[in-house]
């Protein structure tokens, strides 16, 4: 039992580029599942790049990447883009590509091994998935898994077949982690109720749930490029609500957590 409580205390592994989910959150833990929702298109993805580059950059943990929405060189140029701080993702960035990798080296660096990218076209097989996750875990050392997005592996099906196949494989994709002990996380799709799409499953999986929220139409330039961070389930009881907010900068493509100074600052249009 003592040693239980000692692991317990000593499972944090991680921690979060944003202050204030950090603070109500204690961090990145093993065994445990990270859902980021939010409708589409408000930068869930961009949350995932500046918690890959901060875990990069303060842990000596590998991490494994299934972004299964973009290629891998978009996913190293994100990467170098936030070592950089410039837009490495667009083809008028103004790098070269050497320029592109050296950040990528800078971000990873002295063990050029650290980062496991994969991309499969096996995903309606997803005992060959899982066993891949199993292998990036097991096999290249990775304590983070980043899963961009969970509603992709049941792409094509409809209604009561998608919640079918979502429901098994999350549940799969706990066992797992709750086995192997890494952390596990993953983006989801929301509904127009705000609910994960396509499965309930989805959050009853989740030790810790993160919502985001932006206003992609909002007349000020400046509200649009700002996303409101709730935590809305935490692990071992946590603080729930509000969690800050974070800015996109539009000169460098970096997203970070927003200051009161920086509403005086940064511009308003």
């Amino acid at each position: 039992i003592v040693q239980s409580i000692i692991e317990s205390k000593e499972d944090q592994i991680g921690t979060y580029p944003f202050h204030g989910i950090q603070s109500a959150t204690e961090g990145l833990h093993k065994g445990e599942i990270v859902v980021i929702k939010g409708r589409s298109g408000i930068g869930k993805t961009e949350i995932f790049r500046a918690m890959e580059h901060h875990l990069l950059k303060t842990t000596k943990s590998n991490i494994g990447i299934i972004h299964l929405e973009e290629d891998n060189a978009t996913t190293i140029k994100a990467i170098s883009g936030y070592e950089l701080n410039v837009q490495a993702t667009l083809p008028d960035c103004g790098l070269s590509n050497q320029d592109i990798f050296d950040g990528y080296k800078k971000a990873v660096g002295e063990n050029d091994r650290r980062v496991h990218l994969y991309q499969s076209f096996e995903l309606d097989e997803e005992n060959i998935f899982l066993d891949n996750i199993r292998f990036l875990v097991t096999a290249a050392g990775c304590e983070f898994i980043f899963l961009d997005h969970i509603q992709w592996l049941a792409t094509g099906l409809q209604n009561e077949d998608e919640r079918l196949k979502l429901d098994r494989i999350t549940q799969r994709l706990k066992l797992l982690a709750k086995e192997l002990k890494f952390c596990l996380i993953m983006i989801s799709h929301t509904n127009d109720e705000g609910r994960t799409r396509g499965s309930r499953n989805i959050e009853n999986v989740a030790n810790t749930m993160i919502d985001l929220v932006r206003d992609k139409m909002h007349p000020d330039e400046f509200e649009r490029r700002v996303t409101h961070m709730n935590v809305e389930k935490v692990r071992l009881g946590g603080h729930t609500g509000p969690a800050g907010r974070s800015y996109l900068d539009p000169f460098s493509g970096v997203l970070r957590e927003l200051q009161p100074e920086d509403e005086i600052r940064l511009p308003r249009h």
